[in-house]
This record gives structure tokens, C-alpha cells and sequence, in this order.
């Protein structure tokens, strides 16, 4: 992180941490940091430290540091956030790798801020300016809600957030009727849910999903009485008793494809399963989900595979990842 390089002298008073990265220090005292962090397992972290942290900022505070999002849109609403949470003469600075616009960011600033400047290091930039007496318009940062003619609500930085992705697409129109208590892995704003939700069979269902602003998204866009959508941690459930669970699984922490986390997902399913229970999960094709698969369920089925993405049937869980 840039933002620990030492290039600004950091004031003293208290710190927004925005986006915060539960890894950091930032060499700042914790609790001198107010931080905000929608993804649940980095909030959790943040809260263990004992460091104040929601997914909005909720106070003012003195100064502010914020921790670049891969979203454009999203980043300068942080910072617009801040900017209403501080004070006129409080540094502001942005922190962010070229993979999150940084430059732009960096470019956007400087024509509607005076005063700008910047520090590289390596792949990342920090860049800071202060608090003016005078706001520049910056109305086009504040709403990042995207409302679809359907009535679906977005938020600018969810997963997909200009519509159904193809993958919760080719699972949903796999989908056979659903009966008893459905749960989603993983349900973003709430697509696949309200999909599967066209089975009247189903009794109840439980979405889980680790972005706050998606969980919102998703109460919002599936109202049926059926359906509760909690913020949470997939991995550290310990619900069961589910008659089905469906799930597109994310597929990578970082920017490169990585099967651990979905394959974590498959584990999570199998465990959350009654006996006779089934997983329905969609991937990309070229990833091998097969061998966790077979080693968690007794009977495993490819349904369909197109547009690059294959939809998978898994039948009777094993009780134990030994199986």
C-alpha cells in the first residue's frame, strides 16, 4: 500500500479508513480509524481489532484515507462520502493500484480539485488533496444506484452489476422445480433467488451473501415472503437442514481465476445439505470442480455446458469431507 509509504505526514485527529484493507495498519492507531467495509469476512477482521467499522461512514471525522475500489463509480463515491464527513481544510487522500484507476481517479480530482499531488510506488499511487472551502459539483458521485426498467435495483461495484451475468443465467434456466427449504451461496443482488423462487414448491429460502450493498440490493429486488437474504460469510455458516442449495461461485479473490474459494462453496453446501439433499451450482467450464465434487456427493451430473459455463447436479452429500 502506498498509503503506508511514509510520503505525507499524517495529521493527528481521527481517520476515516474507507474500503479499509483488514491487513493494513496504515500506521495510524486503530482507534483513532472510523472505518468502513461492505465485504463481510474483511469487516469481521476489522471489528476483531477492535477497530469502529460499518458499511457507510456514519460520523465525521478529521481526515480520511481511501482504499481505491476496482469500481470506478464506487471510488469517487468514497470519496464523496468523505467529503461529506469531513471538515474544509481535512486531507483527503486515495490509495489505489493501476488495475483500480488510480490514474483516472487521479485525472477526474485534478479537474474539479486545486491543490492535487501524488506519490508512486511500484504499481500503486497514492494521491491526496484537502478539504476546500468551496465544494467543486460533485452530485454525479453520489448516486450509484442502478434501476432497471423491471424495477431491479444495482449498486455500482456489486458482482454484475449491469444485469444477470451469463453463468446465473444458464443456472436458472437449468433449474428444475424446486421443493422445501432453498438455500442461495453466494446470492448477489438477488437474480438467481428471485428465479428460483418461481417454484412454488419452495417453503422458505435463505440467501447468503458477503457484499452488504448487494444483500440490500437483493431485499429489495425479491419481495417474495418465501425469501430472507443475511449478510454473512458463506464459509463460517453453520445453518443446515437445507432441502436444496443453489450457488454461482465466485472464482477468484484476486484477478486471476482460482477454484479454492468455490470449492470451499461446494464443502459449505454439502454441509448445509439434509441427507438426500442437492447442490445445483453453475462454473466456467474450464474450471475442475469435479474431483471436490465427487468427493462430497455420491452422484454428480453435468446438465448442460454452453456459452462457456457448465451446470452441475450434486446428489446425496457425503457426511464428511473423507466422504
Amino acid at each position: 500500500m502506498a498509503a503506508e509509504s511514509g510520503a505525507i505526514d499524517l495529521p493527528e485527529g481521527t481517520f476515516g479508513w474507507l474500503n479499509a484493507n483488514s491487513g493494513s495498519t496504515l500506521g495510524i492507531d486503530d482507534h483513532r480509524l472510523h472505518a468502513t467495509q461492505s465485504f463481510f469476512p474483511d469487516h469481521a477482521r476489522l471489528e476483531a481489532r477492535g477497530i469502529s467499522v460499518s458499511p457507510f461512514l456514519q460520523r465525521q471525522v478529521d481526515h480520511a484515507v481511501i482504499q481505491a475500489h476496482r469500481s470506478k463509480a464506487a471510488s469517487f463515491n468514497l470519496i464523496a462520502q468523505t467529503l461529506e464527513h469531513t471538515s474544509p481544510g481535512a486531507l483527503i487522500s486515495v490509495d489505489g493500484d493501476k488495475t483500480d484507476g488510480i490514474e483516472s481517479i487521479l485525472k477526474e480530482l485534478k479537474r474539479r480539485f486545486d491543490g492535487v499531488e501524488s506519490y508512486s510506488k511500484a504499481h500503486g499511487k497514492l494521491v491526496w488533496f484537502k478539504h476546500p472551502d468551496v465544494m467543486p459539483d460533485i452530485s454525479d458521485w453520489i448516486d450509484v444506484t442502478y434501476l432497471y426498467p423491471n424495477g431491479w435495483v444495482t449498486r455500482a461495484g456489486v458482482f454484475s452489476a449491469d444485469g444477470p451475468d451469463q453463468g446465473s443465467k444458464a443456472l436458472a434456466s437449468a433449474l428444475p422445480v424446486l421443493t422445501g427449504k432453498v438455500a442461495d451461496l453466494g446470492a448477489g443482488w438477488g437474480y438467481l433467488s428471485g428465479e428460483a423462487l418461481k417454484s412454488e414448491t419452495i417453503t422458505e429460502l435463505h440467501g447468503f451473501e458477503a457484499d452488504f450493498h448487494a444483500t440490500e440490493c437483493a431485499k429489495h429486488n425479491v419481495r417474495d415472503a418465501r425469501a430472507r437474504f443475511h449478510w454473512s460469510d458463506v464459509l463460517s455458516l453453520e445453518e443446515n437442514g437445507f432441502d436444496v442449495v443453489i450457488s454461482n461461485p465466485p472464482f477468484h479473490t484476486t484477478r486471476k481465476p482460482d477454484t479454492t474459494l468455490g470449492s470451499a462453496f461446494i464443502h459449505k453446501a454439502a454441509d448445509m445439505l439434509k441427507p438426500k439433499g442437492a447442490l445445483w451450482m453453475v462454473a466456467n467450464r474450464n474450471l475442475p470442480y469435479e474431483a471436490t465434487l465427487a468427493s462430497r456427493f455420491r452422484r454428480v451430473d453435468v446438465i448442460s455446458e454452453s456459452g462457456g459455463f457448465k451446470v452441475i447436479s450434486a446428489r446425496t452429500p457425503k457426511t464428511s469431507r473423507t466422504g
